[in-house]
């Protein structure tokens, strides 16, 4: 029989019924986390999974070895030359780094290097068995998993999400043993806890997952969800409904997540609340109920629902019956607010907006909505919109935000828009201005639907764009992973948006109008807010861009260049892009490269004047005397007049095409001219000719800042 090298391990902590959107990050982290310890311990392993529910988070590691691996650490010191004197004596170099490794010079080694040889402290580790380590590793690794909130509950003030009633470690059939929050390891587990508080001994981590079934609690996740999804459609067999579980992802996973066992529940609810709107009902079902509403074929909504209860199906008419009971005073509420609603105009609804409070620094509602309106129509002249777009733009900014004041709302925040939108339909207002209501708050998410209609994309731009120039005057700037406003879904948006419409203006111009907006008592340094915001929006622009797997260096050579109008610095990035393939184009770049730093170090020198309106210097032909400079000179003149009217015309990889055609003459111009002439009048005359090269590269991209080019064709 083959000498064992390895046991399975499981670790599951017991818990108290932990929130629903608390489990898959912390799932993610005990797996990452895991991984990690057992890497760092020296204890290979074969595969690892992560399992939980409401009331337990659960590591299952396949092959873990039985003992850690051996390990050598060389640390080297001073070179051999600085070890020793002339008489073959340890130096003080030699003596000090061997006491800093706590031995002595004689048992130190060496070692070649490529700067010669070197004393070398070389430290050899045993690996530990497995069964020493994972003692102190596992409740290291259970203090470790990161929780939105946590909280303490026994004496050793040991803080975690909910209080840890069990822990359960098993390395092969043995236990590992260890406290924690006044807790013991043991071999212990407990199914469902509505079929009683009867321990479940675990023989091995094998048995983990079928003794839990048996016992109701289905403890993967997937598998979980997928019977879910299986409950649900045999639930609404008997209706011939269907549940389009794409558009209730979220609640899927929240519910998969609020169950150890799930069982379907189909419930009714009065045909009459179907006159109350459908987003009102669908939303009254899921928000408190995590109900999942029902549909016909044609996507209408049925007077049916699907509820999911944690357990076997005993006693499911009673049940059912609470679950009717309870939905059926949330519609009855729900048509109360709707009625409520609908005795007053959004135009009356807005006036009371006044004393809605937008940000305390900031003001109201009501002055956010005066100075969205007036951007939308500062966009709106610039975009060159319609009379009527820029009316329906005037509309949709005006009433907006009305809704927010509504029974509605209040009760249900996610539907603002969504209200606005109907409720400006039952008024009769002009359908673009209804629907724009709704979709000025477009992108909800960072990759969710853009509004299409321009007059709704302006509002959406003006409303955005007013939110990050007011926080931003304030300080209220998103750092590190803190973005309590929302202000990089905002910022993505905006991008988005233009990119999209193709709408291109000055993002400095539209944002000094912005901030320009906010009246003279907001304190706050506006230059300030300007410059961070561009800096902002730059940002999250180069990072919408890397996801789409466009090169650091190459965003970052567009932007250099100019970000004033994204839509324009997006051309020149797919024109950069693509010409770095081109067989001429790494020469020519590193010869660029070449060209700045000989212009920038005449200018440090004040040799050399670079002018700060950034036109291009007049080039002396009287002074070109070398025929490589003479050629240089033409071809850029050449090259400028074809390139220049590309670049106007926002053609830039016709543009980089022709300037592709410099690599010869600027390397014949290197090889035959000497750019710093002892004559002053020639040297400043060339180091002209290059920076005007320069200038006309920048139109495009700044190609100093390309790291290596992708070589042709590949």
């Amino acid at each position: 029989m083959p000498k064992e090298t390895a046991k399975d391990l499981l670790l599951e902590i017991g818990v108290e019924e932990l929130p629903a959107r608390f489990i898959p990050p912390a799932l993610e982290a005990l797996k990452s986390l895991g991984e990690a310890a057992f890497k760092d311990a020296g204890l290979k392993f074969k595969s690892t999974r992560s399992l939980g529910t409401p009331r337990r988070l659960a590591l299952l590691v396949e092959g873990l070895a039985l003992k850690a691996e051996d390990r050598v650490q060389e640390n080297l010191g001073p070179g051999m030359a600085q070890a020793k004197d002339a008489q073959g004596n340890w130096t003080p170099a030699a003596q000090g780094f061997a006491r800093a490794q706590g031995t002595t010079p004689d048992t130190l080694e060496v070692r070649e290097t490529e700067r010669g040889p070197r004393l070398c402290a070389v430290r050899r580790e045993t690996g530990l068995p497995a069964e020493k380590v994972l003692p102190s590793l596992l409740p290291e690794l259970i203090k470790k998993i990161p929780f939105p909130k946590n909280m303490v509950w026994e004496e050793s003030r040991f803080s975690f999400a909910r209080p840890i009633r069990w822990i359960a470690a098993l390395y092969g059939a043995r236990v590992i043993k260890f406290s924690l929050a006044g807790v013991r390891s043991g071999n212990k587990t407990f199914g469902l806890r509505i079929h009683g508080k009867k321990a479940v001994v675990l023989p091995s981590p094998a048995k983990y997952e079928h003794l839990l079934k048996d016992r109701l609690v289905v403890v993967d996740p997937s598998e979980r969800r997928g019977l879910v999804e299986k409950q649900i459609h045999q639930a609404i067999k008997s209706v011939k409904g269907c549940v389009p579980l794409e558009d209730h992802a979220a609640l899927l996973e929240e519910v998969t997540n609020l169950v150890e066992h799930p069982v379907g529940i189909l419930g009714s609810f009065d045909p009459k609340r179907l006159e109350l709107p459908p987003e009102v009902l669908v939303t009254s079902m899921k928000k408190h109920q995590k109900y999942f509403p029902v549909f016909d074929e044609g996507g209408k909504l049925l007077a049916h629902f699907v509820g999911i209860r944690n357990g076997m199906s005993e006693n499911q008419v009673v049940v059912r019956e609470g679950y009717e009971r309870v939905l059926a005073a949330r519609l009855s509420d729900a048509e109360f607010f709707y009625r409520e609603d609908l005795k007053t105009t959004l135009e009356a609804k807005a006036p009371l907006l006044k004393g809605v409070l937008f940000q305390k620094e900031l003001g109201s509602v009501w002055d956010k909505i005066e100075r969205v309106a007036g951007l939308a129509a500062h966009l709106g002249e610039t975009l060159r919109l319609s009379d009527e777009e820029k009316s329906v733009a005037d509309g949709v900014a005006r009433l907006g935000k009305a809704d927010l004041v509504s029974a509605m709302v209040g009760e249900f925040p996610e539907l603002q828009g969504v209200m606005g939108r109907i409720y400006a339909r039952v008024e009769g207002l002009p359908p673009r201005v209804a629907e724009g209501i709704e979709l000025h708050y477009w992108p909800l998410t960072a990759d969710g639907a853009l509004p299409e209609d321009a007059p709704a994309a302006v509002v959406s731009l003006a409303d955005k764009l007013d939110t990050l120039a007011g926080d931003f005057l304030v300080g209220l700037i998103p750092t590190g992973s803190q973005d309590p406003y929302g202000l990089r879904r905002a910022a993505v948006g905006v991008l988005r948006i233009l990119e999209a419409k193709g709408w291109r203006f000055s993002l400095k111009a539209v944002l000094e109008r912005a901030l320009a907006g906010f009246p003279s008592t907001v304190q706050g340094d506006r230059a300030k807010a300007l410059q961070s915001l561009l800096g902002f929006l730059r940002q999250r622009w180069s990072a919408l861009l890397e996801a789409e797997r466009f090169r650091p260096d190459e965003i970052l050579a567009v932007s250099a260049a100019g970000f004033d109008d994204p839509v324009d610095a997006r051309r020149r990035l797919n024109a950069l892009h693509d010409i770095r393939r081109h067989q001429d184009f790494e020469p020519l770049s590193i010869a660029f490269k070449r060209v700045i730093k000989i212009v920038k170090q005449a200018a440090e020198k004040k040799e050399f004047s670079i002018p700060v309106d950034g036109e291009a210097l007049p080039i002396r032909r009287e002074l070109l005397v070398e025929e490589a400079e003479q050629i240089l000179s033409n071809d850029y003149l050449n090259l400028r007049g074809l390139s220049e009217p590309m670049m106007q015309a926002g053609n830039y990889d016709l543009a980089l095409a022709n300037l592709v055609r410099f690599r010869e003459p600027v390397d014949h111009f290197f090889e035959k001219v000497m750019v710093m002439a002892p004559e002053m009048d020639r040297r400043q005359n060339r180091l002209a000719l290059l920076f005007n090269i320069v200038l006309l590269f920048r139109g495009v991209a700044d190609l100093s800042q390309l790291q290596d080019t992708p070589l042709a064709g590949k």
